[in-house]
């Protein structure tokens, strides 16, 4: 007969099982694996000529909404760099700006992406900063800036900038 199994068959060697040892893993599972490139993000660090700093907080909404930070935000690809600043200090803060030399540069890894960060000097040519897509922004002194709360990525800048 097909498409049956005759009684005269042993089966024992289809279900005879193994017990199989756990996985080998190419990398810990406990360590952190990043699949996607690093996202680009830009910061202008404007000083005023009273040396007092900008910093803008972020949107409640935002990924680490609240926190506070140096204004700016993500390059689009293909953008360079300074027009990227450029653009996002207008978009954020309204105001017009000239970008220095760049001051910082961090790849920062969050548990779901990694950051890499370019800090340049920038100076307001035109315009005086508004909230315009963030929820608060003031001007502080170097001291200042370790009481307000940052993203992990800008520790080694704030410690720069007060001088540690």
């Amino acid at each position: 007969m097909t498409g049956t199994v005759s009684e005269d068959v042993d089966l024992t060697p289809l279900f005879r099982c193994k017990v199989l040892k756990p996985p080998r893993y190419l990398v810990d599972p406990r360590e952190r694996v990043v699949t996607h490139p690093p996202i680009d993000v830009v910061a202008g660090v404007i000083r005023r000529v009273d040396g007092l700093l900008l910093i803008t907080q972020r949107l409640a909404d935002d990924t680490l909404g609240g926190y506070w930070e140096f204004p700016g935000g993500k390059v689009e690809q293909g953008e360079e760099l300074q027009a990227a600043l450029r653009r996002e200090l207008r978009e954020e803060v309204g105001v017009e700006t000239e970008i220095g030399t760049e001051i910082h540069r961090i790849v920062h890894a969050y548990p779901d992406r990694d950051v890499r960060l370019y800090f340049f000097e920038a100076r307001i040519v035109a315009g005086e900063p508004q909230k315009l897509e963030v929820a608060d922004l003031r001007w502080v002194t170097t001291e200042e800036l370790m009481s307000y709360r940052f993203p992990e990525a800008d520790r080694a800048l704030l410690e720069e900038l007060r001088g540690i």
